[in-house]
């Protein structure tokens, strides 16, 4: 199971090119095991500038199963925060670590372009996607 973050579907949705962008466009093709979580959802289609571009994107988003964090999960995410802030690991923001505590509890690879997962994944078990194990 993979679920993508939303940096990796606003840079598909932009047309960009990367290898997480590829996998990305591979597994919707393939209809590999993907997931989303509602958070993200938002996060993705809030950034459209245009209805139809909007309109594209929510379409595409729809298609992907959501999971949904229980409250236990989001008290685990709360406490990945305060430990990886102890450890001296900055964290950005609490859906980041809503995301990753998400993956940790479904048992998902995370497939994102953004670097506060690097960060994450080196003091967590979180798995990355990697172009070498894509």
């Amino acid at each position: 199971m993979i679920l993508v973050d939303s940096s990796a579907w606003v840079d598909f949705f932009r047309g960009k090119s990367d290898p997480r962008v590829t996998r990305l466009d591979e597994a919707l093709r393939d209809e590999d095991d993907l997931v989303i979580l509602p958070i993200i959802v938002s996060e993705v289609l809030q950034g459209f500038r245009s209805e139809s571009d909007f309109e594209r994107a929510r379409t595409v988003l729809a298609r992907i199963p959501m999971i949904q964090p229980t409250f236990d999960s989001h008290v685990r995410a709360a406490r990945l925060y305060r430990t990886l802030r102890r450890k001296g690991v900055t964290v950005r923001g609490t859906v980041d670590c809503v995301i990753a505590q998400a993956c940790l509890d479904f048992d998902a690879a995370l497939l994102s372009l953004d670097a506060d997962f690097e960060r994450i994944a080196r003091s967590t078990p979180l798995r990355l996607w990697r172009e070498t194990a894509g």
